[in-house]
């Protein structure tokens, strides 16, 4: 897999090179530790394409994919008889808004399942891949296993037909409820190059993709950002966002960068999807 390292070895790398190390000095570092060769070179190459562009001008060392089916589409049908508006489209990276999504009544019952259930949201420790408590995510939580109900089977196969990807490649749905001042710090929803993130991939490879379903009306506050594109998608019930960052060449696009803004007014909830490659284990 080539993927983006953690914010450690980006430091280490940009440290590197403003002192004036050669590449293959630092390749052979970076392959000393433990990095794949692969992904050690796409870093240290993406870092220094990095150098000679503007801080938002997409970075070509990502190769972008035309997503499945938002080409040229205006209107989805999936075989529940829903009918999906595509509201806006960002072709690079690849982010598509999706208006009527789900219906008002299917989102107040997804958060009615869940209320009794919650509990504090965590992160993927990249030491270990476990669950870990962090300052940067406060919401709470909890998941769906596949196929758990009527509703959750009816969502999962309008995800898989409307992304492509077969239901099995996704992950439990995963319902998030932020309050007063509630947020997710800027983060990569794929798995780094980690001792962690390897143990996450052995349960049905990288992430490749990510619905996130808003559930309510948020009085003020609380929208989605992607921060490296200056974007931010505010919550509309019964919407849903997707978007894509990986590619056929093993490629994971940075521009993908992304948070859930504080919530000023009100409260938050959304539930959100991801997809791996391969079958979910």
């Amino acid at each position: 897999m080539i993927q983006i390292l953690d914010n450690e070895w980006q430091k280490w790398i940009g440290e590197n090179f403003h002192r004036g190390c050669l590449k293959n000095d630092m390749l052979k570092t970076m392959m000393g530790a433990g990095i794949a060769e692969k992904t050690a070179r796409f870093n240290l190459e993406s870092f220094e394409a990095s150098r000679t562009q503007s801080p938002l001008a997409p970075s070509n060392a990502f190769q972008q994919e035309a997503s499945y089916l938002f080409q040229h589409e205006n209107h989805l049908a999936t075989s529940d008889g829903q009918i999906i508006n595509v509201a806006m489209r960002c072709n690079s990276p690849d982010i598509v808004l999706l208006d009527n999504f789900m219906t008002h009544a299917e989102c107040d019952a997804l958060c009615e399942l869940s209320k009794s259930s919650l509990t504090k949201s965590t992160v993927v420790d990249d030491a270990t891949g476990e669950g870990v408590n962090h300052v940067d995510r406060s919401s709470q939580g909890t998941f769906f296993t596949l196929g758990q109900n009527k509703l959750v089977k009816k969502l999962e196969t309008r995800i898989s037909e409307i992304t492509g990807t077969p239901i099995l490649n996704g992950e439990g749905i995963q319902i998030l409820n932020y309050v007063g001042g509630g947020e997710y710090k800027p983060h990569f929803d794929y798995f780094p190059d980690t001792e962690g993130g390897r143990a996450n991939m052995m349960q049905g490879g990288q992430r490749i993709i990510t619905v996130i379903m808003y559930l309510n009306e948020v009085a003020a506050g609380g929208a989605t950002i992607f921060p490296e594109i200056n974007l931010s998608i505010f919550p509309k019930k019964g919407a849903a966002l997707y978007f894509s960052y990986y590619n056929s060449l093993e490629q994971v696009d940075p521009r993908t960068l992304h948070g859930g803004a504080p919530v000023i007014t009100g409260e938050k909830w959304i539930a959100t999807k991801w997809i791996r490659e391969s079958a979910y284990i």
